[in-house]
């Protein structure tokens, strides 16, 4: 009996990092979609870390071989 509550704990344990992993993903991209800030770079740790999770990086000028930016 002892084992059948431990596996439950565990259980809801595993349950609750899943639903907040996926609610944190969920939250940052609802902030770049509100930022639209696909383009740029990222504004927040949270967004960030939706990015990472999703595989999705910016690629701009600043990225490519042979750019030089000039600060005016």
């Amino acid at each position: 009996m002892a084992g059948v509550y431990a596996f439950a704990a565990v259980t809801l344990v595993l349950a609750g990092i899943v639903i907040g992993i996926l609610a944190a993903v969920s939250l940052g991209i609802r902030r770049d979609e509100r930022d639209r800030s696909l383009t740029n770079d990222v504004t927040d740790r949270v967004a960030r870390g939706a990015r990472r999770v999703n595989g999705v990086y910016t690629r701009g000028l600043a990225h490519e071989p042979g750019y030089y930016r000039h600060d005016t």
